[in-house]
Formats: C-alpha cells, structure tokens, sequence
C-alpha cells in the first residue's frame, strides 16, 4: 500500500496535468481561432492552408480537452479512495477512460511493429480477462484492429456471429458490448477496446472512443515521467500496466525447445493454455520456472 505521501504526490501530479492539458488546449485555441479570423482574407491562395491550419489546431484542442478529462476523473477517483475506504482496490487510468466513455470496463493493448503485443493496461478484472482471452484464442476486437479495421463495435448475439469462439467466453464475463478504436500516431500503437454489461450501443461511442484513442495515442503515452527500477516508463497509463515480459521470454524458450519460429511457439502456448483451461500467463510462467515442455 502507498505511503501518505505517496498518495498526495500522485493526487497532485494528476491534477498538475489536468492544469497543464487545460492550458495546452486554450493554447491551441487561440491559434485555431486566429486563423479562423483570417480565413476570408487575402491572398485566396492562402485560405486553404489557414483552413487546413484551423481546423489541425481545433482538433489539437480538442485531444487536450479529452485528456484533461481523464486526469480530472482520475484525480476525483483517487481522492475518494485514498480519503475512503482503502479496503477496495486502488483506482487506476483505465478505470477513468471507461467512466469518460459511460462503459464498465476499458483496456489498452500496445503493439509492436511486427504485430506482437507489448503492454496491456486495463480497468478492471473483466477487462483483463478479456484481454487474455484474445490473447488465449487468438480472435477479438483488439485483434480486428490490428487486422485494419478502423473501428469495431458489437453487441448481443453479434458477438457470438463475429467471434465464434472469443464471443460466447466474453459474454460469460457478463459483457454485452464491446468498442474497439486503434490507437494511431506515426503509426498503428494498438487498440482501445472498450466494454459494457449494457445490450445495445449507444451511437456516440464510437467518435468518442476515437477521440479518447487520439488523447493516449498522442498525448498520454507520451507524457512518461521517468523510469522504475526495471526500466519501464512510469506515467498515470503505464503505472498499472502489464508489460507481458514472462509471455515473451516463454515464447523465445519455446521456440528453441521446439526448433520453430516465434509465431508458432505463441501458437503452442495458446494452444495449451486454451487445452488446459487456465490463462497463457501460467503456461509461460510454467516455462519458465518449472522446465514445463510445450514438445
């Protein structure tokens, strides 16, 4: 458990951003607006390139604006816990982007440039679980994504009919709908994926999970504060992440155990996590700590 001061540093660091981000997108702002006023004017040849301008900027305000909604309702959140009871779990970064959006659950799952996962950060237990259960079957929207698509949204007895096999498992964890937006940079970083015990979506989630996409894309994944011990940044998203290293070092082991490649040792892995029940985190960790042969 985080010491007094601890709490008080993290609580003040959030609402530090939350400040930050506000005066970000009133910088952004103005300069959307000065070039709005200078739209009509002379010489023609210069009003498309202030329009382009304008509405860069009103989109740079309005990814600031998201993120200093997700610092606010991280720092309310935070506050009431560390003041409350401390006998519930502490909140964490995801659990803000799931209220922001008006879901249950919300996970971030990065990518490599190959394709491999790096990290997941998630809200909750059913948001983790239904990272892992992609990760276990191989199929799901962070999966979609990945695969091209632009954004994914299913609900009902779509899910079942979209994933034959992810599908039916996510609903067993009580989920009815699910949103997936890719989180876009310089290049795809992963997926935003996003869930709800609610049947039926309602239509605005969709442009606001790619808003708040566009906020960790290209705002909060990059506001790193330095490095724990082990070398992994530290900053409100990567605080609570998952960074998968015991899957990958497992995938590697297997690869040299079973003289294959590294797509078919996670394919081994999956396989038997999926033939035994339990989670690819256990098999890998099995890897590696008990000598478990995978062949």
């Amino acid at each position: 458990m985080r010491s007094h001061s601890d709490a008080h540093q993290e609580i003040a660091r959030e609402w530090q951003e939350f400040s930050a981000e506000r005066e970000r997108a009133a910088r952004a702002a103005a300069v959307a607006a000065k070039y709005e006023a200078q739209a009509t004017q002379r010489p023609e040849s210069m009003q498309p390139f202030r329009q382009r301008m304008a509405e860069l900027h009103r989109r740079i305000e309005g990814r600031h604006l998201a993120c200093a909604r997700l610092h606010r309702i991280y720092a309310l959140r935070l506050q009431r816990w560390y003041i409350g009871d401390r006998a519930t779990l502490r909140p964490v970064f995801m659990a803000a982007v799931a209220q922001h959006l008006g879901m249950d659950s919300a996970a971030v799952t990065l990518f490599g440039q190959t394709g491999e996962e790096l990290l997941v950060s998630a809200s909750d237990v059913t948001a983790r679980a239904a990272h892992d259960l992609e990760l276990l079957i191989g199929e799901g929207p962070a999966r979609d994504v990945l695969g091209g698509r632009e954004f994914v949204t299913a609900d009902g007895a779509d899910l079942a009919a979209r994933w034959p096999q992810y599908g039916p498992a996510l609903t067993e964890l009580g989920v009815q709908s699910v949103v997936a937006v890719p989180l876009l940079s310089s290049r795809l970083l992963g997926a935003l994926c996003v869930f709800t015990s609610r049947a039926g979506l309602r239509t605005e989630i969709t442009p606001a999970a790619e808003k708040v996409a566009d906020a960790l894309a290209n705002t909060v994944l990059l506001a790193s504060y330095g490095t724990a011990d082990d070398g992994a940044p530290q900053g409100s998203l990567f605080d609570d992440a998952d960074y998968l290293v015991a899957v990958h070092q497992a995938v590697g082991m297997v690869a040299v155990q079973c003289s294959c490649d590294l797509d078919a040792a996670q394919a081994l892995l999956r396989a038997r996590a999926f033939a035994d029940g339990i989670e690819v985190s256990e098999i890998a960790r099995r890897v590696l700590e008990d000598g478990y042969q995978l062949c």
